[in-house]
């Protein structure tokens, strides 16, 4: 027999959200260190308090964990800005390619 579902909503009771808080928390961080030791996987998890105290796990360093996360944004972002920009060029040349039409079917006529 299972646990009921839980309805998704803000927790009006100031200490029963900072218990529900707290267990959830060290929840999360134990399936975070079971998926990086099951896994091999490289885990880094960072979560702040309602009053802003922080709490973390990784399983390498945290700042290397943190570095390769921006590499790999980065690149796709780079990637995504420089389709971005070669489909602009292409686009700036299809206009000039139909200005160009429209100026020598013109002469033409």
């Amino acid at each position: 027999m299972g646990r009921g579902k839980v309805e998704l909503k803000r927790i009006e009771n100031p200490s029963s959200r900072q218990v529900t808080f707290s267990k959830r928390r060290n929840g999360l961080l134990k399936k975070a260190y079971e998926l990086s030791i099951l896994c091999d996987a490289e885990v880094a998890l960072l979560v702040f308090s309602p009053s802003g105290k922080a709490y973390h796990f990784s399983s390498h360093e945290m700042d290397r964990t943190i570095a390769r996360y921006r590499r790999e944004v980065g690149l796709n972002s780079q990637s995504n800005n420089q389709g971005l920009r070669t489909m602009e060029i292409w686009r700036t040349e299809m206009e000039e390619l139909k200005r160009t039409i429209e100026a020598l079917e013109a002469k033409q006529k």
